[in-house]
Parts: C-alpha cells; sequence; structure tokens
C-alpha cells in the first residue's frame, strides 16, 4: 500500500499520550498539544501541556491559588497537521475528547475546514470520541491497525463509531474539589453537599461525565471499579489503568485486577488535562469490549 493512500490518524494530548512517547512514534500517530492556563502575577499564562512534566505540574498546581484551565482551541495548530497530509494526497481520522465537556472537537472541526479550503481534495473525518484520556487513545490505536491494514477512511469511521459505545472509562476521585472547580460537574455541588471527602466514580455515559458511584474508602473504590469490570458485558479486548500522580494506587488496582483480567494491563500517567478536571490521586480503568 503507497504512503500517499493510507490514512492518517491525528488526535490530541487529553489522550493522554505525549507527541514525543515512544507509543506514539511507533504507531505514527499526530497528537496536538493542548494548552494549559495558569493564574500567575494577576493574569492567565498559556503553555502546550508538552511542555512541562507531571512532576512539575503538579507541583504548580498545588500551590496556586486558582485552579488551572484547559484550552481546546487547537485550530491553528491541527489545521497545520492537516495540511500537510493535504500535501501528502493521504486522507485523515481525527479522534477528539468528548464534546460534551470541551471545544476541541469544534476546534478541530474549523481546522479541518481550513485546510480543506486551501487543499479541496482532502478527506477528513473529525470524530467526537465520547471519551476522555485512555478511551481516545484506545480508538486512536484501532483507527491505526485498520489504516495499516489498507481499510480506507469510510471503513475506518464507521469502526470506529461501532466501537465508541464499546469504549468505557470510570475513575475514582481522591476529591471532587477539581472536577466542580472545572464546572465539569455543574450539579454535583448540589448533589454531594458537604461529602466532598467520599470517592466518587466518575465515568461516561454518552460522551457526558456523571457520578457512577461513591465509596466511602479508596479501598472500597477499587472494589467497586474491579466488580465493574467483572460484570462488563461480553469480551474485553483491551484494559488499561490510568491514574494522576499515584503509582502506588494504580500499581494496587492492577494487582487486584490481575486475578479476573489475565491479559496485559497497562498503566499510564495521564497528562495536565485530565489531571486539572480529576486532581490528584485519581486512578481509573478503560476499557474495550469486542
Amino acid at each position: 500500500m503507497s504512503i500517499e493512500n493510507k490514512v492518517a490518524v491525528v488526535t490530541d494530548t487529553s489522550c493522554s499520550i505525549h507527541p514525543e512517547s515512544s507509543l506514539a512514534k511507533e504507531l505514527g500517530v499526530n497528537i496536538v498539544p493542548l494548552d494549559i492556563k495558569f493564574f500567575e502575577n494577576g493574569q492567565w499564562i498559556s503553555l502546550p501541556d508538552t511542555n512541562i512534566s507531571a512532576k512539575d505540574f503538579y507541583q504548580k498546581m498545588r500551590s496556586q491559588e486558582k485552579l488551572p484551565q484547559t484550552s481546546g482551541a487547537l485550530t491553528g495548530r491541527v489545521s497545520k497537521i492537516y495540511e500537510k497530509f493535504g500535501e501528502e494526497h493521504r486522507p485523515i481520522i481525527s479522534l477528539h475528547i468528548t464534546a460534551q465537556h470541551s471545544t476541541v472537537w469544534e476546534s478541530a472541526l474549523l481546522g479541518s475546514k481550513i485546510a480543506t479550503e486551501k487543499y479541496p481534495h482532502l478527506l477528513i473525518e473529525v470524530i467526537d470520541s465520547k471519551q476522555i484520556s485512555l478511551g481516545i487513545w484506545f480508538l486512536v490505536e484501532q483507527a491505526v491497525k485498520l489504516a495499516n491494514e489498507g481499510y480506507p477512511l469510510e471503513d475506518i469511521k464507521n469502526q470506529i463509531l461501532q466501537s465508541i459505545p464499546k469504549t468505557d472509562l470510570f475513575i475514582s476521585l481522591s476529591t471532587l474539589d477539581n472536577v466542580i472547580k472545572g464546572g465539569r460537574l455543574p450539579s454535583a455541588a448540589g448533589y454531594i453537599g458537604s461529602k466532598l471527602s467520599l470517592k466518587p466514580i466518575i465515568g461516561l455515559d454518552n460522551g457526558k461525565m456523571k457520578i457512577q458511584g461513591i465509596s466511602r474508602t479508596e479501598t472500597k473504590a477499587q472494589r467497586e471499579m474491579i466488580k465493574r469490570v467483572e460484570n462488563t458485558k461480553g469480551d474485553i479486548i483491551k484494559l488499561a489503568i490510568i491514574h494522576t500522580n499515584f503509582p502506588e494506587g494504580a500499581q494496587l488496582l492492577k494487582d487486584n485486577l490481575s486475578g479476573i483480567y489475565s491479559n496485559d494491563i497497562s498503566i499510564f500517567e495521564a497528562g495536565p488535562v485530565l489531571g486539572v478536571h480529576a486532581g490528584e490521586k485519581a486512578v481509573g480503568i478503560a476499557l474495550q469490549r469486542a
């Protein structure tokens, strides 16, 4: 198969994979940086989330009075990538964070319009993954596999759309502070009241974040997530663990999961996009069914 016909796969750093990681390079995925904004000296200062290490990010978030902000404005960055593939006459599938909680998808759509005005022959499908973090990445990996097997853009798009409802991510938060301050759970403040010390489990329902369970301790929260894996209908073909500056919690969850899931379980540290909204010491599971 010539490179000219091979579908290119694009995503953004909300997938929790760094563009310079060996995984991204091995798969040949184009991962567009998103911006993180820190409030410094009375104003918001933006920088690409790839320009700060996890350690520095959490330290900075911990020390600041205001919660950092995330920006979905990637139109300029993503249109340049689209245009590069326009020059190569390659079709593109572009997978992004749920449109329910971010403007990234709309921003990518605008980028595709800019690129196709310059290259009218360019075929681009911009997909709302209805997912976050590794939920997006699982779909990206699937798209790359299909592209490598020579599937045309329309077929890849259709298979990804079929896989979106078979992809799930749920995460236990140490606190609801960040997710409430960030506006991702606007009704949570009234629902949870003064019980912010509890361990809520957040999941996605058609792209919308919702509280799907509440536990009193981290141990009980992990048991609840393991129970959800056990009760998953259908065969699980991918499963991984994600955490926000909580490697020991992620390892404990992996050890406990290994008794019920015999395949490989990888552990990933979330990028700043998830870290801002989930806060520190969150741990979760991403899975995909056949």
